[in-house]
């Protein structure tokens, strides 16, 4: 299981780092096409907020995998009980709304699947973009369940 883990993990992480090059790269090419040139790329925009949404979206798995999630740190003093109710407490919470953003997602790729509704200019229809939800929704309870059974 600790080689599927780390082969999935370097997977999100080139996505991310991939998604945020070429959203760096466009946008870079973007500012010099309109202030240099004087031209608008009309795709640009859009392609930027897909690559940006998937960076986004992997990289929340990443931060799943490393623990690396925002944290409050106001029981860590208390006494051991308190610290492993609130860990629980926690872990249900996490879970609850990860299982919930997993399940609109898919909810969300199947309307779209159906209207056809495409990206803007691009020839991309939205579910493709919306289908970094539930595919990093489920990443993301794989890797948060994982930590309990380790």
């Amino acid at each position: 299981m600790q080689k599927l883990d780390t082969l999935l993990i370097k997977i999100m992480e080139y996505i991310m780092f991939l998604c945020l090059s070429v959203t760096v790269l466009v946008t870079f090419v973007q500012v010099f096409y309109r202030y240099v040139l004087g031209q608008s790329l009309a795709w640009s925009q859009e392609f930027v907020l897909i690559t940006f949404v998937y960076a986004v979206l992997t990289g929340a798995v990443v931060c799943i995998y490393h623990k690396e999630h925002l944290q409050v740190d106001l029981l860590d003093n208390k006494p051991a009980w308190l610290q492993k109710t609130a860990h629980v407490l926690e872990f249900g919470i996490v879970l609850f709304f990860i299982i919930i953003f997993t399940y609109y997602g898919i909810e969300l790729v199947n309307s779209n699947l159906t209207s056809g509704q495409t990206v803007g200019i691009l020839p991309i229809q939205t579910a493709y973009v919306y289908m970094a939800m539930p595919a990093s929704g489920i990443l993301m309870l794989y890797f948060h369940v994982r930590q309990v059974i380790k």
